[in-house]
Protein backbone atom coordinates (compact mmCIF):
# COMPACT_ATOMS: atom_id res chain seq x y z
CA UNK A 1 0.00 0.00 0.00
CA UNK A 2 3.04 2.62 0.79
CA UNK A 3 4.04 1.89 -3.24
CA UNK A 4 0.41 2.98 -4.25
CA UNK A 5 0.69 5.88 -2.31
CA UNK A 6 3.44 7.24 -3.51
CA UNK A 7 2.51 6.27 -6.80
CA UNK A 8 -0.30 7.74 -6.50
CA UNK A 9 1.65 11.11 -4.93
CA UNK A 10 4.19 10.99 -8.06
CA UNK A 11 1.03 10.93 -9.98
CA UNK A 12 -0.53 13.81 -8.27
CA UNK A 13 3.00 15.66 -8.31
CA UNK A 14 3.10 15.36 -12.22
CA UNK A 15 -0.26 16.63 -12.18
CA UNK A 16 0.79 19.50 -10.65
CA UNK A 17 3.84 20.14 -12.92
CA UNK A 18 1.67 19.64 -15.77
CA UNK A 19 -0.63 21.86 -14.73
CA UNK A 20 1.67 24.78 -13.57
CA UNK A 21 2.73 24.47 -17.43
CA UNK A 22 0.23 24.96 -18.97
CA UNK A 23 -0.87 27.93 -16.87
CA UNK A 24 2.57 29.09 -18.00
CA UNK A 25 2.06 28.85 -21.66
CA UNK A 26 -1.69 30.36 -20.59
CA UNK A 27 0.20 33.42 -19.65
CA UNK A 28 2.76 33.16 -21.96
CA UNK A 29 -0.13 33.17 -24.97
CA UNK A 30 -1.68 35.92 -22.96
CA UNK A 31 0.93 38.31 -23.08
CA UNK A 32 2.18 37.43 -26.47
CA UNK A 33 -1.58 38.41 -27.76
CA UNK A 34 -1.60 41.13 -25.60
CA UNK A 35 1.66 42.40 -26.77
CA UNK A 36 0.68 41.59 -30.77
CA UNK A 37 -1.79 43.65 -30.60
CA UNK A 38 -0.66 46.49 -28.99
CA UNK A 39 2.12 46.76 -31.48
CA UNK A 40 -0.53 46.31 -34.08
CA UNK A 41 -2.39 49.03 -33.10
CA UNK A 42 0.21 51.39 -32.06
CA UNK A 43 1.84 50.32 -35.93
CA UNK A 44 -1.91 50.98 -37.24
CA UNK A 45 -2.29 54.47 -35.58
CA UNK A 46 1.48 55.60 -36.41
CA UNK A 47 0.51 55.02 -39.81
CA UNK A 48 -2.29 57.06 -39.88
CA UNK A 49 -0.82 60.10 -38.70
CA UNK A 50 1.83 59.78 -41.32
CA UNK A 51 -1.18 59.44 -43.40
CA UNK A 52 -2.47 62.72 -42.05
CA UNK A 53 0.98 64.17 -42.25
CA UNK A 54 1.83 63.50 -45.63
CA UNK A 55 -1.85 64.51 -46.80
CA UNK A 56 -1.58 67.89 -44.89
CA UNK A 57 1.85 68.79 -46.75
CA UNK A 58 0.43 67.19 -50.03
CA UNK A 59 -2.31 70.32 -49.80
CA UNK A 60 0.01 72.55 -48.43
CA UNK A 61 2.06 72.22 -51.29
CA UNK A 62 -0.63 72.14 -53.63
CA UNK A 63 -2.26 75.69 -52.36
CA UNK A 64 1.19 77.19 -52.16
CA UNK A 65 1.73 75.91 -56.43
CA UNK A 66 -1.41 77.70 -57.17
CA UNK A 67 -0.83 80.86 -55.57
CA UNK A 68 2.61 80.79 -57.04
CA UNK A 69 1.32 80.20 -60.58
CA UNK A 70 -1.78 82.89 -59.94
CA UNK A 71 1.57 85.24 -59.00
CA UNK A 72 3.44 84.34 -62.04
CA UNK A 73 0.32 84.50 -64.58
CA UNK A 74 -0.57 87.90 -63.16
CA UNK A 75 2.96 89.39 -63.26
CA UNK A 76 3.50 87.90 -66.91
CA UNK A 77 0.13 89.48 -67.51
CA UNK A 78 1.36 92.89 -66.19
CA UNK A 79 4.46 92.76 -68.23
CA UNK A 80 2.65 92.59 -71.18
CA UNK A 81 0.25 94.72 -70.84
CA UNK A 82 3.46 97.16 -70.05
CA UNK A 83 5.10 96.02 -73.54
CA UNK A 84 1.86 96.78 -75.21
CA UNK A 85 1.17 100.08 -74.06
CA UNK A 86 5.41 100.78 -74.43
CA UNK A 87 4.67 99.85 -78.11
CA UNK A 88 1.53 101.64 -78.46
CA UNK A 89 2.87 104.81 -77.41
CA UNK A 90 6.12 104.01 -80.25
CA UNK A 91 3.80 103.41 -82.24
CA UNK A 92 1.46 106.99 -81.85
CA UNK A 93 4.86 108.94 -81.82
CA UNK A 94 6.07 107.33 -85.59
CA UNK A 95 2.12 108.26 -86.72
Amino acid sequence: MAEQKTAAQAVREQVQVAESMAESMIRVWSDLVATTTDVSFGTFERGLRYNQELRAQTDRVAQESVANYGKLYKDGLETWRGYVEGVSEIVARVN
